[in-house]
């Protein structure tokens, strides 16, 4: 598997070491839930900054940038982390009419809960990642910083949510207030697990927003019946009319 549209940007002697490893583990798995052709539509260049504030997909350049912020290489549990959450905005936009349309807050939900479900698979078939014969045994680490995270919640904004105003204030903060949105994150997550053979459904959420930071689920179910559609709309808060 070979994909000419990606650039890994080498800056430091770990990154030389672990990057295409761990990046070519997360294409693997990433192109078996979405195909081939969306993983290799577009030119990017993928890069750690480890003083950067966060890690982004920057698109407002040419190539486009995947950027995470490890604060080390060798910390494979973070940059498998982050670079999932990256790699799922990256599907998504490839579906998208309009490159910058988004509802936030659910496509940052998207991302957050396949970062999580990427770290369970990578724990799980970490034997097939190069760098297992480094450390045969980081599959259980991994496992670990999963369980970690998706053990870390709070309380919903989402279901505080009654009004358009309500979930306005939810879309400005969702990059802030991550925690806010934990409990639809995982349950996405296990949606995943349950369903993951359906994972790919949620790249055509684009396709139906309504423009008011909802989505138009009736639509979307009236084209597409796979079950995970159903989980999603269960996430969306049912606002005052």
């Amino acid at each position: 598997m070979t994909f000419t549209n990606w650039t890994l940007a080498i800056g430091t002697e770990d990154d030389q070491k672990y990057m295409r490893p761990l990046f070519e583990f997360l294409l693997l798995q990433f192109v078996e839930i979405f195909g081939e052709t969306i993983l290799g539509a577009e030119q990017c260049i993928a890069y750690n900054d480890s003083t950067a504030p966060c890690p982004m997909l920057i698109t407002n350049r040419t190539p486009i940038q995947l950027r995470t912020c490890s604060k080390s290489l060798r910390y494979w549990a973070q940059y498998i982390y982050q670079t999932s959450h990256e790699l799922t905005h990256y599907v998504i936009r490839q579906y998208k009419e309009d490159k910058d349309a988004i509802v936030r807050w659910f496509e940052e939900t998207l991302c957050e809960a396949m970062s999580l479900y990427i770290l369970k698979s990578s724990s799980l078939r970490w034997h097939e990642c190069a760098l297992s014969h480094i450390n045969s045994n980081y599959g259980t680490s991994l496992m670990d910083y999963f369980k970690s995270t998706y053990d870390e919640t709070g309380p919903s904004s989402l279901k505080a949510c009654r009004s358009l105003d309500d979930l306005k204030n939810v879309e400005s903060t969702c990059q802030t207030q991550r925690i806010s949105r934990t409990i639809e994150r995982n349950y996405l997550v296990d949606a995943f697990c349950e369903h993951p053979e359906s994972i790919s459904a949620f790249v055509y959420y684009p396709l139906y927003m309504r423009g008011d930071l909802q989505i138009d689920f009736e639509k979307w179910k009236e084209s597409d019946s796979t079950p995970l559609v159903s989980k999603l709309e269960s996430i969306q808060p049912n606002l005052a009319s």
